[in-house]
This record gives structure tokens, C-alpha cells and sequence, in this order.
């Protein structure tokens, strides 16, 4: 899970949250702002240098994100921006991530058991995904499809999850 925050000139302030597994895949998008003129500006023309432009909440990759807002910090439409990677290591991340269902973890388990993942590898490979050149030397490109087809699981228990 990967958090933006960004400041207005004006002071208001934004976060996003993507529910990606690394930089290169695409999840679903939380926006939360405060301030309609910095909504305005982080929601409209979104561009990066790998696909141009694209639609910031219909779910995006955080690397599109984070070239984005250093856009816009670069161009002075925002004040500042920094990012953080949340780890299920972290206390209430299932919470923060909307895994927080019995139903739900206990299926998450099974799934981990049948697909043959393990908690240290999932650490592991949590702790190197934010840094490509690591994940390019550790895990082949089979592997890596491995943890994006769990990503893709997670997600679609995200989406298929009813509110309560």
C-alpha cells in the first residue's frame, strides 16, 4: 500500500492511497483533500513520462502518482509532497488497507497457503519492492507475476468485500 500526501500553496492538504503491491502495478486509488482548489489541481491534466495522461482515480500505478506530484512541486502548483510505503508488518495496516474482516483474513490465509507464499517471503519481498534494481536482481519475472497475481487476489477480495 502506498501513501502520497501533498500540501497546497494555500496550505490545504491531500492524501492518496493506492492498493498496489510495487511501483509498476496499478491499484485502486483512495482521495481524501481538504481543499477544493489543491483537489482541482491534483485531479486535472494527470501526466507522466510513461503513459502520458491518465485518469489519477480510476486506479493507477503509484510510480504515475509520484511523477505527478513532483510535477507539480517542480512547477510550483504545490508546496510539497512525500510519499511512504506501508508494510503489513505495521500495527492496524489490515485496517488501514481494508483487510480488517475475520472472513477475509482467513480466506487471505488460505490463499497464501495454497499459492505457496510464506510470511517471510512475503516480508521480504515487501521490504525490496521499493527498490527496483533489488527486485530486478532478486526475483525473475516469473516471480515477480507470482506477487502481482496475489496483488490481483487481494484486490479483487477488496472489491467483492461488502461494507458494512
Amino acid at each position: 500500500m502506498f501513501l502520497f500526501e501533498a500540501t497546497g500553496i494555500a496550505g490545504g492538504s491531500a492524501r492518496l492511497l493506492v492498493q498496489a503491491l510495487d511501483w509498476g502495478q496499478g491499484g485502486p486509488v483512495s482521495f481524501q483533500c481538504d481543499d477544493d482548489t489543491l483537489a482541482v489541481i491534483l485531479l486535472s491534466g494527470c501526466r507522466c513520462d510513461a503513459v502520458g495522461f491518465f485518469n489519477l482515480l480510476a486506479g493507477c500505478k503509484p510510480l504515475y502518482i509520484e511523477q505527478w506530484l513532483s510535477y507539480l512541486a517542480e512547477t510550483g502548483r504545490i508546496a510539497t509532497w512525500h510519499y511512504q510505503i506501508e508494510s503489513p508488518s505495521q500495527p492496524d495496516y489490515l485496517t488501514r488497507a481494508g483487510l480488517a474482516d475475520d472472513e477475509l483474513n482467513l480466506l487471505l490465509g488460505k490463499i497464501y497457503q495454497v499459492a505457496g507464499f510464506n510470511r517471510l517471503q512475503l516480508n521480504r519481498y515487501l521490504k525490496n519492492r521499493t527498490n527496483p534494481t533489488s527486485l530486478a536482481t532478486r526475483y525473475d519475472q516469473k516471480e515477480l507475476e507470482r506477487y502481482r497475481q496475489l496483488n490481483e487476489v487481494i484486490l479483487t477480495l477488496l472489491r467483492l468485500r461488502t461494507p458494512r
